[in-house]
Parts: structure tokens; sequence; C-alpha cells
């Protein structure tokens, strides 16, 4: 693969990241330029699946379940090494039962002292990954992962009463960590999807006022979908 030409795919996903802010466009786009991305050595896909994520140094806070959608790349280097880049524009964060805080306003810390918190976070993540074959088509990966964010709330809930407090200000903009997995793609063809489990652990304090270091620590589940590499097969085959 030309250096030229990898150059241009690699705009062409910056540009793709840019337009695929809401986690919908993703598919649409991965449909449309899906086929157009791949090549023998560079697959391009969707990725998707369940983040279980939790904030360090929290008292009492459970992991928050959230949905994960983004778009990669896995660039080929030898049989046993690929660079992975992904943008990841719907990532969430955060964490769930969390004791409630004074809001300033006794008649609301009144009304809302006997529920619980969700802090919801929005994030938009690049995950840059190393990937390397352990045995058939079960790979190692690992690297750095920089995120970000794009909304914050606190989420009181008492009983019916449910109120939201903007927490925006309060949380860094940036997050950067570095993400260790396994993927085990589910064929050996071109176009195989794979399946995978990684863990982030953030080295970021991402909370700018409270007391202690908390950093976001995210498990993910996730399907890798790639888009138009079984046709770049067939097409290579019916030229030769």
């Amino acid at each position: 693969m030309r250096i030229g030409s990898l150059g241009k795919r690699f705009g062409i996903l910056l540009a793709l990241f840019v337009l695929s802010s809401r986690g919908h466009g993703q598919v649409l786009i991965a449909l449309l330029f899906g086929e157009k991305l791949n090549s023998g050595k560079l697959e391009f896909g969707l990725t998707g699946g369940l983040n279980l994520a939790n904030i360090s140094n929290i008292p009492d806070a459970k992991s928050r379940a959230g949905l994960n959608l983004g778009l990669f790349f896995n660039i080929k280097l030898n049989d046993n090494l690929y660079v992975h880049p992904e943008a990841i524009p719907k990532y969430p964060t955060g964490v769930s039962k969390v004791k409630p805080y004074s809001l300033n306003n006794p008649g609301l810390d009144s009304l809302l002292s006997s529920g619980d918190v969700t802090r919801k976070i929005k994030n938009i993540a690049v995950p840059i990954l190393v990937r390397y074959r352990l045995k058939g088509q079960l790979f190692a990966e690992g690297g750095p992962q920089i995120g970000l964010r794009t909304k914050a709330k606190d989420v009181f809930e008492s009983g019916d009463l449910t109120y939201e407090n903007d927490i925006e200000d309060n949380i860094t903009r940036f997050d950067f960590g570095f993400a260790l997995g396994l993927a085990q793609r589910l064929r050996k063809e071109p176009g195989a999807m794979a399946l995978g489990i990684r863990y982030y652990f953030g080295v970021t304090d991402t909370d700018k006022f409270d007391e202690g270091s908390q950093k976001n620590n995210v498990w993910q589940i996730n399907l890798s979908i790639p888009v138009g590499a079984g046709k770049q097969k067939q097409t290579a085959q019916a030229n030769n």
C-alpha cells in the first residue's frame, strides 16, 4: 500500500469522525463508504457494544451501563501485527447509585435526599491500538486512548421526582488513558466479524473540584463488523 493512499484514507477517517458526531450517522457513513475504504491491507467498518463504566473515589457508586458505537480501521503491517485506530462518537461513562449531595436549595435537598444520583457523561473516544496475533484468530490489543467530554449531568431520582444538574463545568474537557483487550475474529476470511473485550483505565483526574483523584475506568464488550471487505475479496478474485 502506498503511503499517499494510506494518508488519504486517514484523511477520510478524520472527515467521517467529524461528520458522525451522532451515533446513527456512523451506520449510514459506513454503508456508503465502506467498500471504497477497504483494500488488501486496510479494513474499515463499524464497532459497537456495551460500556460498563465506573469512576474511582466516588463513595458507594455502582457501575453505569451504556451502549458504544464507532468506526474503525484495521491496518495490516504483517500477518501477525496490525494498527487499529477507532473513532467512537458514542462512548458513555459515569456511575450510578450515588448518594445525593446538596444543591444549595433546601427545598430540593429535602425532596431528593432519599433518592440516588446517576452521573451521565457523554464522550467521543479515540483509541489508537496495536493488535498482535496470539494464536489463530485471537489477538491481543493495547494502546493509548484520548477522550473528549461533550456533555455531563447528574440525574437525581427520588420516587417519581427527577432533577437534572448540569455538571459540565466540573468535568475536564479531555481524558487520557490506556486500553488493553482481546479480540477474536469469527472466521479467517477477509470481512469476518470480531468479538472483543477491552478495559480502559484513565490517568486523568476528571473532576476539577472534588477532593481525591476521580479517574474513568471502563469495561467494554464490542462487536466489529467490516463493511465492504467481502466485496473487495470477490472483486480481486474476479480480476485474477
